[in-house]
């Protein structure tokens, strides 16, 4: 089945859909819609993917009961996939999100945070418009007595995969700046989302950009009753909300 988020009414257990449900009208989020099983056809899914998103990219994220909640978050363990658009390419990346319910990490992380399994696993997969981005990482609204915000810009996959550091602002609780780590870096492009090394250069926020992330980051934060793990980008000037999730352990 195959549903627009203006379609959703209530999926309690589905956090990561929720949390971006309830931000949607407050704060710019990707264009998306929700996959809860492998029963669609193809024109529909194509019908649904130019009808909500018709962009050149997408990404499809796993959404699992229970994932991203107060108690676990599931980081890392399910697949996340990101490419250009062709109706195969999107179908075939759907089943791979699908099929990484069956994880063989699963019992034991589960063991490992709830002393316990948890039964009756059951996966939404959210297929969502890719922005390619100017600026992007993460924020943690709680870190080691302070608030962090990542980030480097262009492309974050050399950083994923290890090979560059990223930028760093600390904040204080009440969101003064304590520290700016900068760090000179290489500049990437996305051709088909592979990346190529274009030229270095410092990949640093100006002063006003920077104001205004930790202004509308501040304004997530106070808008949710837990501390946050967001993923976030800006585009253009415009900050998208990737993904917002509970601080867990």
């Amino acid at each position: 089945m195959i549903i627009s988020y203006d379609e959703v009414i209530n999926l309690n257990l589905w956090w990561k859909i929720n949390n971006l449900l309830k931000i949607k009208d407050k704060f710019n989020i990707p264009k998306w819609f929700i996959i809860s099983d492998f029963s669609f056809n193809n024109k529909e899914l194509n019908n649904f993917y130019f009808k909500n998103i018709n962009s050149d990219f997408y990404i499809c994220r796993s959404s699992m009961n229970n994932e991203d909640s107060k108690k676990i978050s599931y980081a890392g363990l399910f697949e996340s996939i990101e490419w250009k658009y062709t109706d195969n390419n999107l179908v075939l990346d759907i089943k791979e999100v699908f099929d990484s319910l069956n994880n063989n990490f699963l019992d034991e992380y589960e063991e490992k945070i709830l002393w316990e399994k948890i039964n009756n696993r059951e996966m939404n997969v959210l297929v969502q418009e890719f922005i390619v981005w100017d600026i992007s990482w993460v924020y943690f609204s709680n870190y080691n007595w302070s608030r962090l915000i990542e980030y480097v810009k262009w492309c974050n996959q050399f950083l994923v995969d290890g090979f560059v550091n990223s930028n760093k602002i600390v904040l204080d609780f009440n969101y003064n700046i304590f520290k700016h780590i900068k760090t000179n870096q290489y500049k990437y492009i996305w051709e088909n989302l592979d990346i190529f090394i274009y030229n270095k250069e410092n990949n640093c926020l100006n002063e006003s950009m920077m104001i205004f992330l930790i202004k509308e980051l501040k304004r997530l934060r106070e808008f949710f009753d837990f501390e946050i793990d967001v993923e976030w980008t800006i585009k253009d000037g415009k900050l998208f909300i990737l993904q917002v999730r509970p601080i867990t352990i």
